[in-house]
């Protein structure tokens, strides 16, 4: 009694013996619905915190473009090291970060990477899967952080030390350094290699792969994230960007788009992925996939944007520098996209990068310019895709994610967007797959409002 307050203890003592009783009776039925109440709410936060705290989640930043053995062996590799725990892909979207089309739209891709062992499937900001491996690799990374649950970053390189890539991107060169090593008309990624060679020559040979420089962004990205820890798999078989399916070696997504632009379905091409995606991927090429038709849409549609618009709107709009723009507008009435290319590519400007400032251009407009949303970061996590144990990382992400979820877009979610970052990058993502289908199609039909995410059990 002496816990009650005191006007309550008075009305105990003044009230009948029978009465009492029954009062404390109910006092002590109230006591007892109290206690249970307290006890059911801390097995439901522990419940659900033994759910959250899983021993590892690996994340990914990918093309799957498309998914293949290559992509399958690092899910191995990376599950060998830690157990079967779940995959978060963070895959592009409508558009690559060479600067081309996917050869399958993102829900295709989305579903060979489910089947390939991927547990869920976040779409990669056309903003970020747009840039250099420095933008790629940024958004990808924050993407992954901000589900607040990834712990692992898994990605392929060729080097032989991976330690020896921790250590050079530890390495920080002044501004003064890549102004004097990039006014030799070098590249980017040159411009890094002679930089970081002169500080250590064991460093030579690691800018020689595609993965290693991504690789490098990679754990430069992660180094505001120290919950995240690296892990590196070791690329063998196949270079990235090889233009041959060889057999015996891991493939390259290049040589396998290859293979089938210029052979068909091939025997080559089935043994490039896993068997579980081979049925599948024989159905859609059987469909037919017409590239000439989107050579040509392509072709048409930028010759028609660089007519309408200016060298200005280009340096206005995507990520041109150094008088660049002059040099595309110079060239603007070139046959084909890919003779613009070739004619305004140098040994700076590499063909994949013209490519990006191109589609940057067409994605563009007064009112989302590509380059202001390329600087934002990511925005939203948009789900494209998941598994029943994705399913089960998507719950728990309502609890730990820092950025919005999207499942569905509806008409009105860009009028709704939080913020004008979030408006302009859905925008750019709208953009994307408007274009992707335009050209692969010749129609656009508003696929982003009405696909639901991809769902296997």
């Amino acid at each position: 009694m002496e816990e009650l307050p005191q006007f309550t203890t008075k009305i105990f003592i003044t009230l009948p013996p029978d009465r009492l009783l029954i009062l404390n009776q109910y006092y002590a039925y109230a006591i007892i619905l109290i206690y249970v109440s307290k006890v059911l709410r801390i097995c439901k936060i522990k419940i659900w915190r033994s759910a959250m705290e899983q021993p590892s989640v690996i994340g990914l930043v990918a093309e799957h473009n498309p998914f293949h053995r290559g992509h399958g062996h690092q899910l191995e590799a990376a599950r060998a090291l830690l157990g079967p725990v779940p995959v978060i892909a963070v895959m592009s979207g409508s558009l690559t970060q060479r600067g081309e089309l996917p050869l399958w739209d993102k829900w295709r891709r989305t579903r060979l990477a489910l089947l390939g062992g991927v547990d869920l499937v976040l779409e990669l900001p056309a903003a970020g899967s747009l840039q250099s491996a420095q933008g790629f690799a940024f958004f990808g990374v924050e993407s992954l952080a901000a589900t607040g649950l990834v712990t692992h970053l898994s990605f392929g390189c060729e080097a032989r030390d991976p330690k020896l890539l921790l250590q050079l991107a530890r390495e920080d060169f002044s501004p003064g350094e890549w102004a004097a090593a990039l006014s030799g008309g070098l590249s980017y990624a040159g411009a890094a290699e002679q930089l970081a060679c002169r500080r250590n020559l064991a460093y030579q040979g690691l800018f020689s792969g595609s993965n290693n420089l991504l690789a490098l962004e990679y754990l430069k990205a992660l180094k505001g994230h120290p919950e995240i820890q690296p892990l590196p798999i070791r690329r063998e078989g196949t270079l990235y960007g090889s233009a041959a399916l060889e057999k015996g070696t891991w493939p390259s997504a290049t040589a396998f788009r290859k293979e089938v632009a210029e052979r068909g379905f091939t025997r080559a091409a089935e043994e490039a992925l896993p068997p579980a995606l081979r049925p599948l991927c024989r159905g859609w090429c059987q469909a037919g996939l017409d590239l000439g038709a989107r050579e040509d849409r392509l072709d048409t549609l930028l010759a028609f944007a660089l007519e309408k618009g200016s060298p200005a709107d280009l340096a206005a709009f995507t990520q041109v520098s150094e008088g660049l723009e002059d040099r595309i507008w110079k060239c603007r009435r070139a046959v084909s996209f890919d003779g613009l290319v070739d004619q305004v590519r140098t040994r700076r400007y590499s063909p994949s990068r013209i490519r990006r400032i191109l589609w940057q251009f067409l994605l563009s407009g007064p009112d989302c310019p590509f380059r202001q949303g390329a600087q934002e970061g990511p925005q939203y996590l948009r789900v494209l895709g998941f598994t029943d144990r994705g399913r089960q990382l998507l719950r728990a992400m309502k609890h730990t994610a820092r950025l919005p979820l999207l499942t569905t877009i509806q008409k009105d979610t860009l009028a709704k967007a939080p913020s004008p970052a979030f408006r302009r990058q859905l925008q750019l993502d709208l953009r994307a797959q408007d274009l992707y289908q335009l050209v692969t199609e010749g129609k656009i039909t508003d696929r982003d409002y009405k696909e639901k995410p991809v769902m296997l059990p």
